[in-house]
């Protein structure tokens, strides 16, 4: 009964290894791959990190540079306001000068004709 025993421990250990030797040769082929992939990535990593760098300096500017316009466009919008503020301002104070022209003109032109009119009297009153 040992023989057999022996026996079927052998056939069961040729077995496993039938099974094992292919699943052991993959792994190393896996293993393999693996090692060339970290390999590749540990050289192009670098490069892509630098160009990943520069590219945020980049976006700093540009968004510096978006500051400085956007501080631009708040100054000359508060111009605008201020030179619209103005205008209204000039253009109430030339309604209100128009306004007294025409009561001051309505006022002489009545006057002058009212003195016309008074002086005419006096002529033919007096005959001359």
């Amino acid at each position: 009964m040992g023989e057999i025993a022996v026996v079927i421990i052998a056939v069961v250990v040729i077995i496993s290894a039938g099974f094992l030797i292919p699943v052991l040769i993959e792994f190393r082929k896996t293993m393999k791959r693996l090692n060339e992939f970290l390999y590749t990535t540990g050289k192009e990593l670098p490069p892509a990190i630098d160009e990943l760098k520069q590219t945020l300096e980049n976006l700093r500017k540009i968004a510096g540079d978006l500051q400085s316009v956007t501080g631009g466009i708040r100054e000359i919008s508060n111009v605008l306001t201020d030179t619209a503020r103005n205008v209204r301002s000039v253009s109430g104070i030339i309604s209100r000068v128009g306004t007294e022209t025409n009561a001051v003109m309505a006022g002489l032109k009545t006057g002058v004709k009212t003195a016309i009119g008074v002086f005419l009297k006096n002529l033919l009153r007096k005959g001359g």
